[in-house]
Parts: C-alpha cells; structure tokens; sequence
C-alpha cells in the first residue's frame, strides 16, 4: 500500500488476549549435549489458565480470583493454592492503568507505547510511513471487506488488469512495531494517549486542510479510529478493531511531490526514540510478514489432481474459480465453486449460495472475527517465536 485503508490499502491493524495465563513461555534451547534422558513418570497436569474475562476487556493480567469456575475446580483439583474473593485487574491494557480497587481508568498523563501494526500490501517494497495500519482484528474486517471477496487486480500504468489476482495484488500481512509517545496536546484534550486519525492516499494525509489543522494543533502525533466499518464488518463495537496513522515526512503531499524543502519543512513524527515533542512522537521497526494464503489454509487444501497442495491463491482460483487466460476481465467466465474468491459477498445474482472458505465464513460476528485475528498473531508467533505478543493499546480518541 501506498495508500491506506481506503483505496489505497495496498500498504494498509497488537495482541487480542482471550484471558489471562499463570504460564510462562517455554526457554529457548541452549547450546551444548543433551541432557541424560530421565525415566518416564505420571503425566503432568494440564497447564493452569486464569480466565481475566472477569475483570473486563480492559484487563490483561488479573489475580487468581477472576478465574472461570471450571479453572478454579481444575486449579484445586492439583493443589495449586486457594481462591480469592474478588476480581482485581493487576495490569491493564496500554494507555490505562488499575487503581486501588483493581480496575482499569485512564493513564494519568501522556505515556510511552509499544504495540504492532498490521498492513495488508502486494509483493512491492516501501518505506513504513506516511500510512494507515491497524490492530489484528482491523486488518482482518479490511481484508474481508475489501480484498477476499475479489478475483482480479486493478490494472497498473502500463499493465492489463490481473485475473486470479486479490483486490491490489495484495497477498500478505506485514507487521511493525510501533513505539509511541504522543503530545501532552494530545492528552490534555481528551485525557488520553491517541490523536485524531486520517486515512492515508497515496502516502498524503487527506484531506489535507484537515491534516493541517490536526499537525497545527497536536503535532505529528499518532492518531487512530475505533470500529472503521458499517455492518457487517462491525455489528458489535469490536474490542481492537483499531485503525492508525503514521504521519511521516512531508505528510500532505503524495509520493510523487516530497521534495526536501517539503520534508525539511513537515518533518513528520518518526524518529529514534519517541519523546512526545511535535516531531517526535513515534518509530517502527519491521516485524515481519505473513502470507494469506497461509491465513486463509488455501495452502492446505489439496490439489483435484492429488499432486500435493495449492501454493498460492492465483494457483486456486485458476482451478476451482474462474479462468486467467480470458484476455477481458469484465467477462469472468467462472466455471468453478467460488465465483467470489475466497469470500462469496452475495452481492450478485452471479454469488448467490456460491461457496466460502471456511475461515472467511460470518463476518462480523464477534466470536467468528476474534478467532481470525487470533490466527493471524499465532501465524506469526508461529514464524518469528522470537518476537513478544503485545497486548494491544486502547483507543481512546
């Protein structure tokens, strides 16, 4: 993307935590022999898992007693200590912090951040600003409201149009990670961490007489939007469906017009080590990728032919979508299941009861939604196990 989460998405939203874990993660192997292997013994009890869900979506470590009953049973089942009487929240979410009685209120000033940010983008290199990004979930109800329901990509200067391709050529989720520290203008506004966002278009903040004021007034800061979407994408207000900005250099024009007088004179936010002053308000660090043919499991779907699996989503759709041969791509001579991609809309005669993959089915509804953002933070925990989870902050303009 070069633009943002409008059309521009190709560069297009942070850890959705389920509950709260008495686990820690396993070490890393160290190096030398193997140790002597010991006699096998009784199975180990299950690992213990303390549910926070009592102690509200704000919260991402609790005590023992906002445990669900079923792990208090199981917890007292192996001896692991007593329950508590009341439900305290220990550390909440980014941007908010627990008081004396365990719940989660609002940071008592400006305060340092670091969370990720979530992009879908074509196969092409950039640098990371002058962009929209997104929470895990935001970037999910992106992909599902603009990308996976379309089977061709738009023609490029100089280039026919793409069958077979996703909406942008887009075939991947980058991640940043985002270190942030806004203005106290930010804060003193509406006591909290994030500033007003604007969507990106072709790497210039629009509308630009907007983007000026916002700059005039709070600096570059980092700003975001809760709940980008109308229904279907959003039928409930959806915990981290988040959506950021990243004001760079020379913010108000596109990629074609930033000059040096221009960047001289807009520096933008990015820098080393984000301070909150106007120019300095956050940095990213590149945290990797994956690709949604691996989101979606089309790379494990097994070819008609039995030769193996599927290796990508144009290899797909060639099969089981429509024909890439077909020199115009208003024709669409589909003559397999998913004339819609990935996700049939129904929105066309064409679609109507045409078939889905199964990870792209109800959109929109919460429990459907959290579990593919899940996927997609496991996808890449499973990729770079190096690299933390961050709780995702809250959006509080």
């Amino acid at each position: 993307m070069r633009v943002a989460l409008n059309a521009a998405m190709i560069a297009l939203p942070g850890v959705l935590l389920q509950g709260c874990s008495s686990k820690s993660p396993s070490p890393s192997p160290s190096p030398g022999p193997s140790p002597t292997p010991t006699p096998p013994g009784p199975a180990p009890a299950p690992p213990v898992s303390y549910k926070c869900d009592a102690a509200g979506p704000d919260c991402v470590q609790c005590d023992v007693a906002c445990e669900s009953s079923e792990a208090i049973i199981r917890r007292l089942r192996v001896g692991d200590g007593a329950v508590g009487d009341g439900c305290k929240c220990q550390i909440c979410k980014q941007g908010l912090q627990a008081d004396e009685t365990g719940s989660c209120t609002k940071a008592s000033g400006t305060a340092p951040m670091v969370f990720y940010a979530y992009y879908a983008k074509d196969s092409e290199s950039y640098p990371f600003e002058n962009q929209d990004g997104a929470s895990a979930l935001g970037v999910i109800e992106y992909l599902h409201r603009e990308v996976v329901g379309t089977t061709s990509c738009e023609a490029k200067q100089g280039q026919a149009a793409q069958l077979c391709e996703r909406h942008f050529c887009i075939d991947r989720i980058h991640r940043q990670r985002i270190t942030m520290m806004n203005p106290s203008t930010v804060y003193t506004e509406r006591t909290g961490q994030f500033g007003p966002w604007n969507s990106f278009n072709a790497a210039a903040c629009t509308p630009a007489s907007d983007c000026t004021k916002r700059f005039e007034k709070y600096g570059y800061n980092v700003g975001c939007m809760k709940n980008p979407y109308d229904p279907p994408f959003n039928t409930k207000p959806l915990s981290g469906g988040n959506y950021y900005d990243f004001p760079g250099e020379c913010p108000l024009s596109d990629y074609t017009k930033k000059t040096d007088d221009c960047k001289k004179a807009q520096p933008g936010g990015q820098c080393s080590q984000p301070d909150g002053t106007s120019n300095c308000t956050w940095h990213a660090e590149d945290a990797g990728y994956v690709m949604i043919d691996d989101l979606s499991g089309i790379t494990s779907i097994p070819r008609p032919s039995g030769s193996g699996n599927f290796t990508s989503f144009h290899e797909w759709c060639t099969t089981m979508a429509g024909d890439v041969n077909d020199p115009d791509p208003t024709h669409h001579p589909w003559k397999g299941d998913y004339p819609g991609g990935e996700w049939a809309k129904d929105t066309t005669p064409k679609q109507k009861g045409q078939k889905s993959l199964p990870f792209w089915l109800n959109p929109g509804q919460d429990q459907a939604d959290q579990a593919r953002a899940s996927a997609l933070e496991d996808l890449f925990a499973a990729k770079y196990p190096d690299s933390p989870r961050l709780p995702e902050p809250v959006c509080d303009w």
